[in-house]
């Protein structure tokens, strides 16, 4: 399967998303990360480990202004 670039979304109330465009009105709370990955539960997951080792470091978390850009 072939990876592409996917945005994922985490709203302030803890709920995960995916899809659609980084500068959707929908993201506009959220933490937003794009990932590159073979499906969209795979993002998820490469976007969760990624905040939690954003958490642990006490490091800025991502906004829909200035998402985190895996490579």
């Amino acid at each position: 399967m072939e990876s592409r670039i996917w945005t994922v979304g985490r709203f302030p109330a803890g709920v995960w998303s995916g899809g659609g465009s980084s500068n959707a009105p929908d993201y506009s709370e959220c933490e937003v990360y794009l990932i590159p990955a073979e499906s969209l539960d795979r993002a998820k997951k490469k976007a969760q480990a990624i905040r939690a080792r954003l958490v642990k470091k006490g490091a800025t978390l991502p906004s829909q202004l200035e998402p985190y850009k895996a490579s």
